[in-house]
């Protein structure tokens, strides 16, 4: 699967929200649809951000998609996923994604290098030397370094969450402990230029977060208005660990016991032994 080109989804946008404004009442009422679109194409500023999201084999496609569709929805951005090579990387959800960059063709200077998390996948990503090593060197160059779900395992077996607050799915974020971590049961964590997001869709609200900061509030509100971005789940409580019936979190955590426990084992060998 290739990346879809966002240059349609930004000025559909952008005509949207100007359109949305046609309703306005007192002064604004009387301008033109011309002039209504002028004025709000100033507040809507464009950008050069660079953001590449790190994908690897078995991350959960959702975790990065989620964010890419909403972060590239700004004008002048570059958003790309990023992988060890060229291949075609297969998601969790059995389909591929071609990332456009390889390790050696990422940018020496980023505003942001994101982490997708999964599960087996994810393991073998904290596993291998070659991808711990590209994530503290784009960590080094970047402006903001970020994670959604277990994608917070990966950045703390690299080591970049020592004595930082950050988050992860509801199974996982207590294990961050073991990789320096300090841990924050929250939808999104920033701390510094560490930013992270709970579990899976956590990465839409982290992805609306920082294109408020890169860009306003008013941005923010554009891309998560056409995006439709409002959540009204059929069971409202279900979506947390705290709130959720006990015999569903139970079998959760029964399935996804080994898991938690290779996370980590993973992690504390960051702390106990040198890399």
């Amino acid at each position: 699967m290739n990346t879809p080109n966002s240059s349609s989804r930004r000025a559909f946008m952008q005509a949207l929200s100007a359109a949305a404004a046609g309703a306005a009442v007192g002064p604004a009422a009387a301008e033109t649809p011309g002039e209504i679109h002028a004025r709000l194409m100033k507040k809507l500023k464009p950008g050069s951000e660079k953001i590449v999201i790190y994908i690897y084999p078995g991350f959960a496609d959702l975790d990065a998609v989620g964010p890419h569709h909403l972060l590239s929805a700004m004008a002048g951005a570059s958003v790309k996923f990023i992988a060890a090579t060229s291949d075609p990387v297969r998601t969790s959800g059995g389909y591929s994604i071609t990332p456009q960059l390889t390790f050696g063709e990422c940018p020496e200077a980023l505003d942001l290098i994101l982490v997708p998390g999964g599960t087996e996948g994810t393991i073998k990503a904290m596993e291998d030397s070659k991808v711990l090593d590209f994530l503290r060197l784009a960590a080094s160059r970047s402006r903001l370094t970020g994670s959604v779900c277990t994608g917070s395992m990966i950045l703390a077996a690299a080591g970049l969450l020592k004595g930082r607050r950050a988050t992860s799915h509801w199974q996982t974020v207590d294990l961050l402990k073991f990789g320096g971590a300090i841990p924050e049961a929250k939808r999104v964590v920033k701390d510094g230029n560490i930013v992270t997001a709970a579990g899976v869709t956590a990465g839409m609200d982290l992805a609306l977060e920082l294109i408020r900061q890169f860009r306003d509030d008013f941005y923010a509100q554009g891309v998560q208005l056409f995006a439709e971005y409002d959540p009204q789940p059929p069971f409202p409580k279900a979506g947390n660990a705290a709130t959720a019936d006990r015999d569903v979190v139970d079998i959760l955590n029964t399935m996804h016991g080994a898991y938690m426990t290779a996370w980590g084992e993973k992690l504390r060998k960051v702390v106990e032994g040198p890399r």
